[in-house]
Order: C-alpha cells, then sequence, then structure tokens
C-alpha cells in the first residue's frame, strides 16, 4: 500500500497526462492490485484498467463452485456484479473534474455470458475493472493525487471485500450465489433431455415472458400480466437431479408457426425464445427458457452488402441473364437480402431458423393466387418460402419457428401450431389440421445448401485512415457510440442491427477482436484457402482452450462471448469483404 501511495503522491499536482507513468503491481492487506491501462484524459472512454486478484483460500469460495465451466461462467457473472453493486453501495464517485474519480464495470444485463472481467486460476480470482483517476484544477488539468489514494485505500478496499471474498457474504448473498449456479446447472440438465427427445424449445411453467419495453430487458412489472402456462398437449416433466422435475411447453424440432391477434403475445414468446440461448440471472423470470444453441432470426435486410452468395435455392436467373449462384450486391433487395441470409446462416452451423412475417419480405414469403393469375412463373425468379419450408425439414433437417399474423399458407405447413391469446399460449394444432386438412407437403425439390466460401487471406484489416486529417492508425475497433450493434472496424462500419440475439456492446466489442485473430491466423497459413465454416471452428476451439483473454483486446476485461453465428453474420456483412470464386 505504502508503495502506491508513494507512487500517487510523486506526481500529485503535475499535468493530468503524467498518470500514464503508472505501471505495477500493489500488495494490500488481502489481495493484490495491478495497473493494466492508464488513460492519459479525464473524460477518456474507455477509461483506465486495472485488477485485483485475491486468493481463493484467504477468500474462502467453496471448491464447489468452481468444478464445472458453467458454475464458474455463473460464479464470475455473481462476481462482477456484484462489485458493481460494491461500486454503488461504497465509492463516492465523480471525486474530480469531467465525472473523473470514478470506478465503472463492463456493461452489464440480464444474461449470464462469459466475459473476461472474472478469470480464475488454480489459486487466485482475478477481477478486472474499469476506473478513472480523479482530475482538478482548470479544465481538470491537474492530478489529484489525495483524492486517488482515498478511491484505492478506502474505496477499492471496500468494494473488493464485499464482492470477491466470500467469507464476507451474509445468508442471503449466499443464497443468491447458490441461484446463479443452480439455474446454469439446470439448464444443462435441461438440454440434455432436449437433446435426447428431438426438442428445440423448452418454456418452463411460471416463466415470465413480457419486458418492460423494446429497449428495457428486464421484466415487465404490470400487475396483470400473466405466467407462462404450457398448454397440456405439449406439456413435458423434465428431470432433474435431486429427485427434482420441472414442467412446462415443449417445442418439437420441425415446422412450428405461431399466430394470434396484434398485440396478444405472438412477437413476445418470439423474443423469449431468442433470448433462450442465454442463461439469464435470477428473477429475470427467463430463467428456464431454454433454446437449441444453433437458433437464428432471420430478417429482410435492405440495403445490406453481400458476396459471392449462392442464393439459387430460392431466386432462380435474374433479368439479363445474371445468374444467383454467386451473388454479389452493395445494396441488397429485402428478398435478395433475407435468401442470403437464410444461406449463409446455414453455412455457419445452423440449422434452426426463426421468423416474424412483420420483419419479412412479403414477396420473399408467398405469392398469392391472384398473383399467380396474372403474373407468370417464368416472369418470378423469386421461389418463396412457404414453397419449400417442408423440404428444408425434410431433406435438410432444418427446423423453422414462423410468427404470423396474416399468412395462413404458413399454418397448412406445420407440424405444431400455436395461438398467443392475450398472452396465453393455446395449442391449436388439431383445429388447423380439422379446418386447413392435413400438412401441405411439397414436390420433391432438390435445395443444395452445400456451397462452403472460401476467404481470401486479404480480410479484416484493422488499419483506419482519417484522409481529412491525413492521419492513420495501425487498428481501429470500436463500437460505434449510441449504435449498440455497430462496430467500426478498420475502415468498415459493419451494421448488425438486424441481429437482436447480441445481448450487449461487449459482444459487439469482441467480435471485432475475433476479427483481428482470424486475421493474423489467415496471414500466417497464406498458402492455405479455408472457408468461413473453417476460421469459425478455428476460432471458437482456440477461445475454448485458451479464454476470451486470447483475442488479446487492448482493453482486457471490457470482452463478453459472441456466439459464433454472429461472428458469422458480421463478416458476412463487411463491405470490403473478399470471396474466392467458386469456380
Amino acid at each position: 500500500m505504502k508503495k502506491l501511495k508513494s507512487l500517487l503522491y510523486s506526481i500529485s499536482d503535475e499535468p493530468y497526462k503524467k498518470i500514464q507513468k503508472l505501471t505495477g503491481s500493489f500488495k494490500f492487506s488481502d489481495y493484490v492490485f495491478e495497473f493494466i491501462k492508464i488513460q492519459g484524459s479525464p473524460g477518456a472512454n474507455p477509461g483506465s484498467i486495472a485488477t485485483v486478484k485475491v486468493s481463493i483460500e484467504a477468500g474462502e469460495l467453496p471448491n464447489q463452485f468452481l468444478v464445472s465451466s458453467q458454475s464458474r461462467l455463473a460464479v464470475a457473472d455473481f462476481m462482477i456484479r456484484r462489485f458493481k453493486q460494491g461500486i454503488d453501495q461504497f465509492a463516492k464517485q465523480n471525486r474530480g473534474k469531467d465525472g473523473s474519480g470514478s470506478f465503472y464495470t463492463i456493461e452489464l444485463n440480464q444474461k449470464m455470458l462469459e466475459r473476461d472481467s472474472v478469470l480464475f486460476s488454480k489459486n487466485y480470482i482475478e477481477l478486472r475493472f474499469i476506473f478513472s483517476l480523479p482530475a482538478k484544477g482548470t479544465g481538470g488539468g491537474l492530478f489529484d493525487a489525495e483524492q486517488a489514494w482515498l478511491m484505492f485505500k478506502q474505496e477499492l478496499k471496500a468494494i473488493v471485500k464485499y464482492s470477491l471474498f466470500y467469507k464476507e457474504y451474509d445468508q442471503a448473498t449466499r443464497i443468491l450465489l447458490n441461484q446463479f449456479v443452480d439455474i446454469q446447472k439446470k439448464r444443462q440438465e435441461i438440454k440434455h433431455y432436449m437433446q435426447l427427445n428431438s426438442l428445440c424449445v423448452f418454456i418452463n411453467n411460471g416463466a415470465l415472458l413480457p419486458r418492460q419495453s423494446g429497449i428495457d430487458d428486464r421484466p415487465a412489472t404490470a400487475i396483470e400480466m400473466q405466467n407462462f402456462q404450457s398448454p397440456k398437449t405439449l406439456q413435458v416433466d423434465i428431470p432433474l437431479s435431486g429427485n427434482q422435475i420441472i414442467q412446462g411447453m415443449a417445442i418439437k424440432e420441425g415446422i412450428t408457426c405461431i399466430t394470434g391477434g396484434g398485440y396478444h403475445g405472438k412477437s413476445t414468446l418470439l423474443q423469449a425464445i431468442l433470448a433462450g440461448v442465454y442463461a439469464h440471472i435470477p428473477g429475470d423470470g427467463r430463467e428456464f427458457i431454454v433454446t437449441r444453441e444453433d437458433a437464428v432470426f432471420i430478417r429482410a435486410e435492405e440495403g445490406r452488402s453481400i458476396r459471392n452468395v449462392d442464393i439459387s435455392p430460392f431466386i432462380g436467373q435474374l433479368p439479363n441473364g445474371i445468374t444467383t449462384q454467386q451473388f454479389s450486391s452493395d445494396n441488397a433487395s429485402g428478398s435478395t437480402s433475407q435468401a442470403a441470409s437464410i444461406v449463409e446462416t446455414i453455412e455457419s452451423g445452423s440449422r434452426f431458423l426463426l421468423f416474424d412475417e412483420d420483419s419479412c419480405a412479403t414477396n420473399f414469403l408467398v405469392r398469392d393466387e391472384l398473383v399467380k393469375k396474372v403474373l407468370s412463373s417464368t416472369n418470378e425468379p423469386i421461389k418463396p418460402l412457404y414453397s419449400m419450408v417442408r423440404s428444408m425439414w425434410k431433406k435438410h433437417g432444418i427446423s423453422i419457428i414462423f410468427v404470423t399474423g396474416g399468412l395462413g399458407v404458413f399454418l397448412q405447413k406445420a407440424d405444431t401450431c400455436l395461438l398467443m391469446d392475450n398472452y396465453q399460449c393455446k395449442d391449436i394444432t388439431a383445429k388447423v389440421r380439422k379446418e386447413l386438412g392435413e400438412i401441405a407437403e411439397e414436390k420433391e425439390m432438390q435445395l443444395d445448401f452445400s456451397t462452403h466460401r472460401q476467404l481470401s487471406v486479404d480480410n479484416f484489416n484493422p488499419s483506419y485512415t482519417n484522409h481529412r486529417l491525413k492521419k492513420q492508425i495501425a487498428k481501429r475497433i470500436k463500437n460505434l457510440r449510441n449504435a449498440p450493434r455497430q462496430l467500426e472496424y478498420g475502415m468498415d462500419l459493419i451494421n448488425l442491427e438486424a441481429l437482436p440475439q447480441i445481448a450487449e456492446a461487449p459482444q459487439l466489442l469482441s467480435i471485432g477482436y475475433c476479427l483481428l485473430m482470424l486475421r493474423k491466423a489467415m496471414q500466417e497459413k497464406a498458402n492455405e484457402t479455408q472457408t468461413i465454416e473453417y476460421w469459425l471452428q478455428w476460432l471458437y476451439k482456440q477461445i475454448e482452450q485458451k479464454g476470451l483473454s486470447s483475442l488479446q483486446p487492448d482493453y482486457p476485461g471490457t470482452l463478453s462471448l459472441p456466439r459464433k453465428y454472429e461472428v458469422a453474420a458480421a463478416i458476412n456483412r463487411i463491405r470490403t469483404l473478399r470471396v474466392l470464386n467458386n469456380e
């Protein structure tokens, strides 16, 4: 502690930029503190990064919490949230000018995600956090060592004790930690049951689906909101350890259609299913909604770029003899963008696609009888999705969930039909079969999704040139401010607004460092040309073996793990993407 105090006071009242000289690790009575990265401006975003390291033995964290990767993920998630609570409880905050003199954590939401903010080794817990050192004087130009020392001596010490020392937890806190771990454990048991029984979705009885709003993912608090109850015909009892069972609705693999009137909960159910690829924190209401991990939402994206994608299963030869086996566009239409997204998602390994008619291109979904009478099929290159969903399932094992309020043709294709009625889910499969007849099977269709595009090694260049200032930087990877799903990478702005399963901004930042890691590997293997699928598998094998830290971010502790499907989507939306011709 004395060493840190001396270092801070050695630059007291000096120009603020001199804090960049701060480096080293410092032993406190119960933990070790270390500077990782120091920013030279009071209002820098992101701020400075530091870490605290606590002995597992000293903190008395029981070994039962560290026996599996899933339990470690739960404990890490719990601890970073508790560290944030400690900041709120013990830190004065804004001790200096321009909001300086404060502690922060990585952005947190309702989901438990793998992050690089809390790490476990054999003997230690390491937590990385964000902070800004206090500035004073005119314009915040001087370093305030006195206030900085108070931050570390008093506030940080209390926060660390509160968050990382299990022996200091009261009974209620220990119960909550057990709940975090229990959610992960039960979800794994539910997933195992789903795999054995060919299920793609499970929603437990008692789940709370509605959220506060479209921009607030916390559970709705309105008194009239009803908890989910499975239709009897779809209810299953899943055995859990400890002689427990959990009841809820099981959606089998195949074609499922969700319908209902406006504002009756169709999209709310879909959003809960999409979110079910992640675990949620205790009290969220969606803790035991479990969706198969390869579920991907598909929508129209007018204006997106497409590179050498074989969209011929959905769109045939275009006017002027333009073929679609290697289709490219800098400004795709709704139908071509949706066709490309399906093919790209299948290419990335997914076999579970979800659609909402509200966000689809109508001409991609269906051609009604009136249009058929006035428009010859020879004049329409688009093969509507409804005409091939059964073939996609039967020939390629692609499960589909489709939300519709106005297109009954999809009900004709569905194995399971659900009705949302005032937020209550009903199984209307038998009624649909009675009213519309048996499932409308399709004529034999030869759908080929076997094309695997190869990437040029000269992709994902992170360098950025500011032509106005005539300035070049070697690496630009950052989230676009006030745009939670747009990533600035090199000279590219990658727009991922159409991907609802990006849960938080740190995932977006991780995607950027995934691209950088891929570039380095591709440059090292310049004599080899590999597919997108190959590189995704390689990337996630590296992360599995070495953790998120293997991405080597500029600001350690600020990442959370995205799914490989979102990384693939980012690759496919890079306007400068170079794909080798498959000739």
